[in-house]
């Protein structure tokens, strides 16, 4: 019968070139590989390598095996690596959520780092308005998210502080608000122009303060608050570190007025229940997230 041992011993002579070299890497005797190897060729009625040469050669039946050899050494890892990471206590699976109005980019990256160290971990994240995505997570519906700070720290969280986003005010160049940037007025006047706003259609803001226009388009996601204000639909407060490129290729332009500079910081949070702990993954996102702060 073919074997995960089997399938390790035939791979490590592959990489290893030879019977005596596998032999050292598996710390057993040379005689005793080959006898192995000579042992399942027999039950499998197949001629493996040939040995009419100095070093063994993998024949065309081998070379025709060794893909799915491969694949099927490279899951049984991956079982292992999953089962010694549940017998430590690492979650199976991770539920995340992500405020629509925060940049996805560092938290793509910190996700990288938890991949990296538990690869079998199963991870689902959940992108909406910061005020959905935290009664999610006080519903139970994700583990832990990611969003702004409120005014009010909630009795029900534990919060873990990450970084502050600047939100800056901007519209398309054509956009009249724009086109009074050379005699600039006090913020005040933005109120006249409808604001996008990246919020929950089914419920009132509970943060107000990116708000200040009186008329107000609301959408659910970032990349269309964008294409939006592109097409000059109104202005929006959108993460500075999202908007660069666009303001960088003229497809956007930075407001500017005359009472206050542009810009609205707000404290981004990893936010959690207050009574259950993190799991190793969760830690290590934790850990992965305050990085991208330090390299910020």
């Amino acid at each position: 019968m073919l074997t995960s041992d089997h399938i390790d011993m035939l791979l490590t002579v592959i990489d290893k070139g030879s019977f005596s070299a596998a032999a050292r890497a598996l710390g057993r005797t040379p005689s005793a590989v080959s006898m192995a190897i000579a042992n399942l060729e027999a039950e499998l009625d197949l001629v493996l390598f040939d040995r009419g040469t100095r070093e063994p050669t993998p024949t065309a039946a081998m070379a025709a095996l060794l893909p799915d050899a491969r694949a099927i050494a490279e899951r049984l890892h991956a079982l292992r690596a999953h089962a010694q990471h549940l017998s430590e206590g690492v979650e199976d699976t991770l539920r995340l959520g992500l405020a629509a109005e925060i940049d996805g980019a560092p938290i793509a990256r910190a996700l990288s780092a938890v991949a990296a160290k538990y690869p079998a971990l199963a991870v689902s994240v959940v992108t909406a308005p910061q005020d959905a995505i935290v009664d999610a997570l006080h519903r139970g519906a994700v583990d832990l998210c990611v969003a702004y700070g409120g005014l009010d720290l909630h009795p029900q969280e534990q919060i873990h502080a990450l970084w502050t986003e600047t939100l800056i005010a901007v519209a398309a160049p054509g956009h009249p608000a724009i086109a009074e940037a050379a005699h600039p007025e006090a913020i005040e006047r933005l109120s006249g122009f409808r604001q996008i706003v990246i919020a929950d259609p089914e419920r009132p803001l509970t943060d107000v303060r990116p708000l200040i226009g009186n008329r107000t388009w609301k959408v659910t996601d970032m990349a269309t608050a964008i294409a939006l204000v592109k097409a000059g639909h109104g202005w929006a407060n959108l993460p500075e570190s999202v908007i660069g490129r666009y303001v960088a290729d003229r497809e956007l332009a930075p407001l500017v007025f005359a009472n206050i500079r542009n810009g609205l910081p707000l404290p981004v949070y990893l936010r959690r229940p207050k009574h259950t702990g993190l799991g190793k993954a969760a830690s290590e996102l934790v850990r992965a997230l305050r990085a991208e702060r330090a390299d910020a």
